[in-house]
């Protein structure tokens, strides 16, 4: 009885700190300091803000899948871009310490998982849940050592470490990820920003075989028994593009290739293509903003 009990609230935190981790997803990742975000000096971002957001994407079902799923919701969210606490910009996080070169801070992250039966691959295997990552993070500003008129912010190289759970199974440990990323604004103004990245995702044993490995149990033919290896998972190109409607409507277009080659699980029978590719948008309405402009 207890046990039971204890599924709800678990599996209801869960959910509620994944719609907080992806809600500045889709608000264009737009903290005041984001330099991907189109600015407007006559009227910055807010320090708190509430509204609804919606997120939707066609993508690989997991890197080295063959299949593209489509996936959205719709969830209310709320932005806060204080000093310290930060929920916004790019998940749930705490800024322990910022100069203008680099900032350190603990934040969290998440990904909606898809039922088992949507990917032909894993048919009769556990589903890949619905996700959270939370843990320590170092972004490094590196624009103005390219050129010294540009904004340090442009060119941003971040490094994340965190541990990720599974919401659709009580918030249950599934490893952790680490994902070196560089980005680079190529250019913005008051309405449009445009920005490329490229990132490495590694993972540990744990998470890669969640991904990857096939149990004996559930090996059959053309689908053999394999264990998986910790290491790199995949590599990745994206751009991002962040469109200013209006001060309370934000739009942000993303898209993502990501290749498996030479990934420590290549060889695994559940890797179906060497690379894939996948689009998306997000759009936040802030309905109820402060009238107190949020800190850079």
């Amino acid at each position: 009885m207890a046990a039971t009990f204890l599924r709800g609230p678990c599996r209801r935190l869960g959910v509620a700190l994944v719609a907080a981790a992806l809600a500045p997803l889709a608000a264009a990742q737009d903290a005041p300091d984001d330099p991907a975000n189109p600015p407007n000096p006559d009227q910055p971002l807010p320090l708190w803000e509430l509204g609804l957001f919606g997120i939707g994407s066609y993508q690989a079902a997991y890197p080295g899948s063959d299949q593209l799923i489509a996936k959205g919701q719709l969830l209310p969210y709320g932005l806060w871009r204080g000093s310290v606490l930060r929920v916004a910009d790019g998940g749930v996080g705490i800024r322990a310490y910022k100069t203008p070169r680099t900032e350190w801070s603990v934040s969290a992250t998440g990904a909606f998982g898809g039922s088992a039966n949507q990917v032909h691959a894993r048919d009769g295997m556990p589903a890949i849940g619905t996700l959270i990552e939370f843990g320590p993070a170092l972004k490094v500003n590196l624009g103005d050592l390219i050129d010294a008129r540009r904004d340090s912010r442009a060119t941003r190289l971040e490094l994340p470490l965190r541990a990720v759970f599974d919401v659709s199974d009580d918030l249950a440990y599934r490893g952790w990820t680490f994902e070196p990323r560089l980005s680079h604004t190529i250019w913005r103004n008051e309405r449009f920003a445009f920005a490329l990245s490229g990132s490495l995702l590694f993972g540990d044993k744990s998470l890669d075989h969640m991904f990857y490995g096939v149990d004996p149990a559930y090996a059959r033919p053309g689908r053999p028994a394999y264990e998986a290896r910790g290491g790199l998972i995949a590599s990745r190109l994206g751009f991002s593009l962040g469109q200013r409607v209006t001060n309370t409507v934000r739009i942000r277009w993303f898209g993502q290739v990501e290749s498996v080659r030479g990934a420590a699980n290549e060889s695994s029978p559940l890797v179906r293509a060497h690379e894939d590719a996948g689009i998306g948008f997000g759009v936040t309405w802030g309905a109820f903003q402060s009238s107190v402009a949020g800190v850079e």
